[in-house]
């Protein structure tokens, strides 16, 4: 990725007038929609699960707690990746987003065995309301997970492609696009992890 050296000060221009870079502030109105999109996924659950003759309970299969486990492990190693970015420790930072990655894709494929575990249970997807919430809303924060892995994986790529600019890396020197875009993606990470730990209470909860 070539970046002239006024790049800096594109950057830090922008930020004068609200504090905030445009991007990053569009990702935080992309977040807001997305928090109101599961909230009101979590409040249809709330109303039909009022409807007794209609709603039939069940236990949320164990698998979850691991794919829980498995978002929060996640959002660490991709903080640490940042931390690595920051600091030029780039032997460091590839390989962190390269875990990160694999973790993410641990993730779906654990909500996938949960889905699994659901049928095996005779929770289908259509052949029971309470199910088809799961079902639903895993399905709508799975969207929002390969959409995160495809980002990450572009961004691995041309961290790979890039390991050998002489401008930046070569000299420790902080490429500060792929810093902004670094920071977007692990806002990005964290807003869909603490989305899936909610949802995972809330289905706790409400499943038993």
């Amino acid at each position: 990725m070539n970046v002239t050296l006024s790049d800096k000060n594109i950057l830090s221009e922008k930020k004068e007038f609200t504090g905030v870079h445009p991007q990053k502030f569009a990702l935080w109105l992309a977040m807001a929609s997305m928090t109101m999109f599961f909230a009101s996924l979590t409040s249809a659950l709330l109303v039909k699960k009022g409807d007794f003759t209609v709603w039939e309970n069940f236990r949320l299969p164990s698998v979850f707690l691991y794919s829980t486990i498995t978002v929060i492990s996640m959002s660490i190693v991709l903080q640490y990746a940042l931390y690595c970015y920051r600091h030029a420790k780039f032997s460091m930072f590839r390989p962190s987003m390269l875990v990160a990655f694999l973790l993410g894709c641990s993730f779906l494929a654990l909500q996938f065995t949960g889905w699994q575990q659901l049928k095996a249970m005779g929770m289908t997807l259509t052949g029971n309301l309470s199910a088809s919430f799961v079902y639903l809303i895993t399905a709508m924060h799975g969207v929002h997970i390969i959409a995160g892995l495809i980002l990450t994986l572009l961004f691995i790529f041309f961290a790979i492609r890039s390991r050998k600019d002489p401008i930046y890396e070569l000299r420790d020197i902080i490429n500060p696009k792929r810093q902004l875009n670094l920071e977007m993606l692990v806002s990005y990470w964290h807003f869909v992890d603490i989305v899936w730990v909610y949802l995972y209470i809330f289905f706790r909860l409400n499943y038993q």
